[in-house]
């Protein structure tokens, strides 16, 4: 994927953008206006694959060189596929010339000039190579903010040093060498069983969808498969639920959310709701109610929190996450009340005034194809959005879930749906979903490549 970028003045000690022109640039691209996008979660990354490059150019910014396919997360770091399957890159082989994709973090923007301030992500190679000259600046025509949120601790001290975050694939591939080292280390001869028993403790903050399906999947993994493995741990591995909230899965029917617990509880996996965190050790946490608690691994799934690009935007605002406020045809205000031209916002970091919509990945797709389909017909949009309300699943474990919305189910059809959700709606790519499907196929008869039958 390439693109051209407008010439912008050479600063001291900066990269020049243009020096990112790729081969194929020509006159033909120089007239075309450039959109930029920030982001390549959910919303950059479908808008960006669905502008016409035959009318623009595009550009994204984003530190990540893929879309996470977060759904498929929790699914990868129990060892159900491949960690690759579960992300797609930016960045493709096209014929036409126009999209290009740049790993960095957008520091600024200058609304007024239409200019982004850039930072080349840290890496090893921008530390040996770039210290000094890894800032740089883009030219856009049209900007959509798509940055998408932070991770969300309450200010809990250590969260952020000692807890796994499942947002990534790195994240799930964190999980998944922890488990290892868990049962391997507590395999070691001479430990007594209290010892065992704290290193094989998982506790997962958040009862809300991730956290959900993040406790299910490592419930199989542990029952179907890493159990036969490790068969003078069993009985000793444990996993918990920790959530602040009186209830578990808040968005979804009251009768839902006591189905999950009560299905969870009956599996052994103990849910302590109105739990509160305090601090947060290598090895420990503390709560309110509990005191001290020790565990071998600690997964935060509490939300999202502001992202820091947001905080800095001069733009309105609104709600406790204060989310960029946009009107129905998805564009800025800025903090004076007024619509900023040619800017336009959308995934979870964004919220259209009077309409306020959870930050699900289904409201950002839903967004990302309706301003590409009205851009692509028009210089703005001419219609206003309507969002489609789609139902809202949680697997539960051993093929069970809940699903929530005009219709509620529960058992084997939820989990039906919400299996076949994943492979089919999320990866948008036939050939990631075959592989998806192959690795289930070889899951069932010869157990995951964690846990090999033969």
């Amino acid at each position: 994927m390439h693109s051209y970028v407008r010439h912008v003045n050479k600063l001291p000690r900066k990269m020049d953008a243009n020096h990112h022109d790729t081969p194929g640039s020509s006159s033909k691209m120089a007239s075309k206006p450039t959109i930029a996008i920030i982001g390549s979660g959910w919303g950059g990354f479908t808008l960006a694959h669905a502008l016409s490059l035959a009318k623009y150019n595009v550009t994204v910014v984003s530190p990540l060189r893929t879309i996470q396919y977060t759904p498929l997360l929790a699914s990868a770091a129990a060892g159900m596929f491949n960690f690759r399957l579960a992300e797609e890159p930016v960045r493709r082989r096209n014929k036409l010339p126009g999209l290009s994709y740049y790993n960095a973090k957008v520091e600024d923007i200058d609304f007024n000039s239409r200019t982004l301030d850039c930072k080349a992500t840290d890496s090893d190679i921008t530390e040996e190579h770039l210290k000094g000259v890894d800032s740089f600046k883009l030219k856009y025509d049209k900007l959509i903010l798509a940055p998408g949120c932070d991770v969300q601790t309450f200010g809990t001290p250590g969260a952020l040093e000692h807890a796994i975050f499942l947002r990534t694939t790195d994240d799930a591939r964190r999980i998944q060498k922890r488990i290892l080292d868990m049962l391997d280390a507590a395999s070691i001869p001479g430990l007594t069983d209290t010892q065992q028993r704290n290193m094989l403790r998982i506790v997962i903050v958040g009862g809300g969808a991730i956290g959900i399906e993040a406790t299910a999947e490592l419930f199989d993994l542990w029952d179907h498969e890493m159990r036969h493995v490790y068969p003078h741990l069993d009985g000793k591995v444990t996993i918990e639920i920790h959530d602040v909230a009186p209830a578990l899965l808040g968005t979804f029917d009251k009768r839902l959310g006591e189905y999950a617990a009560q299905k969870l509880e009956g599996r052994g996996i103990e849910v302590k709701t109105s739990s509160h965190i305090e601090k947060v050790d290598a090895g420990a946490i503390w709560t309110k109610e509990q005191g001290e608690l020790r565990y071998g691994m600690l997964i935060w799934a509490t939300g999202n929190g502001t992202n820091p690009l947001v905080s800095k935007l001069d733009v309105k605002k609104d709600g406790k996450l204060q989310r960029i406020v946009t009107d129905r045809r998805l564009r800025v205000f800025d903090a004076k009340d007024q619509l900023i031209d040619n800017v336009y916002a959308l995934g979870d970091s964004a919220d259209i005034e009077g309409y306020t919509l959870p930050t699900l990945a289904e409201v950002a797709v839903q967004k990302a194809k309706y301003l590409a389909e009205e851009l692509n017909k028009a210089d703005m949009p001419a219609q206003a959005f309507e969002y489609k309300q789609r139902a809202n699943i949680a697997y539960l474990g051993q093929h069970d879930g809940v699903i929530g919305g005009k219709d509620e189910w529960t058992g084997q059809s939820a989990w039906l749906a919400w299996r076949s959700g994943s492979i089919y709606h999320w990866p948008r790519s036939w050939r990631r979903t075959l592989m998806i499907g192959i690795s289930w196929f070889f899951n069932k008869i010869g157990g995951r490549d964690i846990a090999r039958k033969w």
